[in-house]
């Protein structure tokens, strides 16, 4: 009876252990899906004309039902306005928020498809941009019909 406890405890550990090693590949490929809306954030306040920059506040990813990188996971992010001017070389993440600041509600879909990753990430009163973030050019919008937002 000893040596069955001891075989189930080896056995614990083991799964403990292997999943401890997946954890590493989960958050780095979650933090492309940040990096990428990030630079969506950023080309926004370069292009928009806004008086002040605005930054990532909220990000929801979808659970992926696959490890599929090429395939499109969908997610929404909220950005707000910041306290800083919008001039070149300012970093957002350095800006507190503005109080009663303008709130952006974004929606979009990201494929990690190497070598390069593409976007189509809509907000309010934003038009929907696919980027190609090798080349940092606009392409034709990716569109997904209905697509299913946490349940």
């Amino acid at each position: 009876m000893k040596m069955q406890s001891g075989w189930a405890m080896q056995v614990a550990l083991l799964v403990l252990g292997l999943l401890s090693l997946m954890t590493p590949l989960v958050y780095a490929r979650d933090r492309r899906y940040q990096d990428l809306v990030n630079e969506f954030i950023q080309e926004y306040n370069t292009k928009s004309g806004s008086e002040n920059l605005f930054r990532l506040s909220i990000l929801n990813l979808q659970s992926g039902e696959n490890n599929d990188a090429a395939a499109p996971r969908l997610l929404s992010f909220t950005m707000r306005e910041t306290v800083c001017p919008n001039t070149e070389n300012r970093n957002p993440d350095e800006c507190d928020f503005k109080e009663n600041g303008v709130v952006k509600e974004c929606l979009g879909a990201i494929a990690l498809d190497s070598p390069k990753p593409s976007a189509d990430i809509s907000c309010d009163g934003v038009p929907g941009r696919a980027v190609d973030t090798e080349a940092g050019a606009f392409l034709s919008p990716i569109h997904l019909t209905q697509p299913q937002l946490w349940s």
